[in-house]
């Protein structure tokens, strides 16, 4: 309204202008009086108008003022609390809902620092959008506000209460529902081989002893499928069964049966920290299920997210009697090779005779079927230095190895890359070639871990299997091809087979003979494998040298140190560990090697003690007979013992042994 008055006056003005110029060209007297009346006129309204908005501007600071003075006491009256700081988290000022929150008196923090006083993580506060604050059983949800007085910069820190919603959402946490699956492992054997009188009963009591572990847990159980359950429980009842080392698979494998047929199960269970919903929930649960049976059985795996925590595990893969599986990855794979433009074979950093002798063996397949392929390795070390002379004296081999920096250049979207003996990306001669090959099968025999790859078009790994080399035979069985396999890349898997059976002594099942039969008819030579991994003398005595500064722990298990900075020092300490085996009483071995890496450990048994589960709690893995484990950069090999002795006390103590 006011300024449309100030509107019409400058117009009437400047009407008032253009009259008295009009006037003037008619009569000069009368244009000069108008235009003396226009300068008056001017004068008073600048005069008036100037007294105005000076009286406007005073009432308006003074409204300023008075909201000023209302809203600093309104802003130290506020219930909620609130302070000023500067970037170093000096308190320049805060309200009385602050001090109250806080335990301190008016002036108690004046010129104090929060980051000191209170713990307070300021940085985290003012770059987090959501920051939870914790104090004295209170928590507080952050929001900052920065402000300056064009020299200073302040934060203006608000603290919300938010213990009651924390405490709803632990509650709802606590009770939100977990999507446990259960399989009998060995369902097949014990319809197989249990009598159809005897087997109701049996399966009966596997039922009876399932339906009361859930009533005590207070939670749902549904048998989905003759061998599969489907239990629901509260997510804060997890906590217990992880306590108690899932004592159900204890109590299911202690059933017992006249025909021995050992009753195991695969548990597997799936948490996040993010809140999910059902369909997520229960694939995580099913994720961690393929886990534990990818490890062989026996055993519970809580999958929170991306991190796994294994129970159970005490006894061997039990080894499947039926063969489809193998039959239908066998036809996957042959499809994939012949669809693709190029095929290599990867294996772990360090390759050994199973490593490369199962990659040799697929060498054949994709020869085959028309397609090259190439073995990626890094260098020859000693424990693949003799087969690895015995196939260049062969012209066909000469250009089967290819260098990691050559491999690249095979990488394409058509390309196939086979990984065998591992899972795990960070063991591989080459990690990044993962990223850069689209098209991945993997073919192992040792227990899944959390790291392994996931996105693969195929995967074969199965616990059970001596070797990879017994795997990859299984496979090339049934290949319609009947000349896949000449005799030299029949020998190499034969003598991969042979060394991680230790010449068919140890983790041998009838598969494993199958598949040397197998090879036997396609002209292996057991005396060849035996060649191939003969020591040479330096080797021969350095083993002898760990063997003999060997220590006995707790009645029967050997432990050995010794430095090595050779290139063969960790194939004499997986050897050392094979030959404490021979020693009578002894059931389990670890060798602990120094070299210019750091520590490494190699450890075997006999089957009564589960290495691989020790192992795991120092980061390695394995089987349950053979595994390891590293720390690299560690140089004190009295702390390594320290760690191992740790590991296999807290195994022993969940063992109740």
């Amino acid at each position: 309204m006011k300024e449309s008055k100030k509107d019409i006056v400058r117009f009437a003005l400047a009407a008032q202008l253009i009259v008295s110029l009009v006037l003037g060209f008619y009569n000069i007297f009368l244009g000069i009086g108008g235009v003396v009346i226009f300068v008056i006129l001017i004068m008073y309204y600048t005069k008036n108008t100037t007294i105005d908005e000076i009286k406007i501007d005073k009432a308006i600071d003074e409204i300023y003022s008075d909201l000023d003075k209302i809203n600093q006491e309104r802003m130290y009256e506020m219930p909620i609390a609130m302070a000023i700081v500067d970037n170093e988290g000096i308190i320049y000022w805060y309200n009385q809902a602050f001090g109250k929150a806080f335990k301190k008196e008016k002036e108690g923090l004046f010129k104090k620092n929060i980051i000191t006083e209170l713990d307070f993580n300021l940085t985290a506060a003012i770059k987090a959008d959501e920051f939870t604050f914790h104090y004295e059983e209170r928590d507080y949800g952050v929001v900052t506000n920065a402000f300056s007085d064009k020299i200073h910069s302040f934060e203006l820190l608000h603290f919300f209460d938010i213990t009651e919603q924390s405490k709803q959402r632990q509650l709802y946490r606590k009770n939100s529902p977990l999507f446990c699956y259960i399989v009998i492992d060995n369902y097949d054997d014990i319809i197989e081989q249990i009598p159809s009188h005897k087997r109701s009963a049996i399966l009966g009591k596997v039922d009876l002893k399932l339906n009361e572990w859930a009533k005590q847990l207070g939670s749902v159980i549904i048998e989905y499928e003759s061998d599969r359950y489907l239990m629901i429980f509260e997510r804060g009842k997890i906590c217990a069964l992880q306590k108690e080392n899932f004592k159900i698979l204890d109590e299911i494998r202690e059933i017992e049966n006249d025909e021995k047929v050992p009753i195991t199960l695969s548990i597997g269970i799936g948490i996040s920290e993010s809140i999910l919903g059902i369909i997520e929930s229960q694939e995580l649960s099913h994720s961690a299920l393929d886990i534990a049976l990818a490890r062989g059985g026996d055993q519970a795996v809580v999958r929170q997210d991306e991190k796994m925590s294994f129970y159970g595990g005490k006894s061997e893969a039990t080894e499947k009697r039926t063969k489809v599986k193998a039959r239908v990855k066998a036809y996957g794979l042959k499809e994939l090779i012949k669809e693709s433009d190029h095929v290599l074979m990867m294996g772990h950093q360090n390759p050994d005779m199973d490593c490369l002798g199962s990659a040799v063996g697929l060498l054949g397949a994709c020869k085959s079927l028309g397609k090259e392929g190439k073995i990626v390795i890094r260098e020859i070390n000693y424990s693949i230095k003799s087969l690895f002379d015995y196939l260049l004296e062969n012209e066909a081999y000469q250009d089967a190895f290819i260098t990691p920096k050559e491999a690249e250049s095979y990488a394409t979207k058509n390309t196939l890359l086979i990984i065998l003996d591992t899972q795990t990306v960070n063991y591989l001669e080459m990690p990044s070639l993962v990223d850069q090959i689209p098209k991945i099968v993997v073919i192992d025999h040792h227990r899944r871990s959390g790291k392994a790859i996931n996105e693969t078009l195929l995967t074969y790994t199965e616990a059970y299997a001596s070797s990879t080399c017994e795997l990859v035979t299984e496979l090339l069985q049934y290949f319609d091809e009947k000349s896949q396999l000449n005799v030299i890349e029949a020998n190499a898997l034969m003598a991969g087979m042979c060394m991680d059976t230790k010449m068919f002594t140890l983790k041998t099942g009838v598969r494993t003979f199958e598949a040397a039969s197998y090879l036997r008819r396609k002209g292996a030579d057991t005396l060849i494998s035996k060649i191939l991994l003969q020591d040479d003398l330096n080797t021969y005595t350095a083993k002898s040298d760990a063997v003999k500064n060997a220590k006995i722990y707790f009645d029967n298990i050997a432990i050995s140190t010794f430095e090595n900075n050779t290139d063969y020092g960790k194939v004499i300490a997986a050897q050392a560990a094979d030959e404490l085996l021979n020693i009578k009483g002894i059931v389990a071995s670890f060798i602990i090697l120094k070299n210019e890496e750091g520590l490494a450990i190699s450890a075997r048994s006999m089957g009564e003690v589960n290495v691989q589960v020790i192992l795991e709690k120092l980061g390695g893995g394995g089987h349950l007979a053979i595994a390891g484990a590293q720390f690299p950069g560690e140089k004190n090999i009295e702390t390594g013992v320290e760690l191992l002795l740790t590991a296999i006390k807290k195994y022993k103590k969940e063992n109740g042994s």
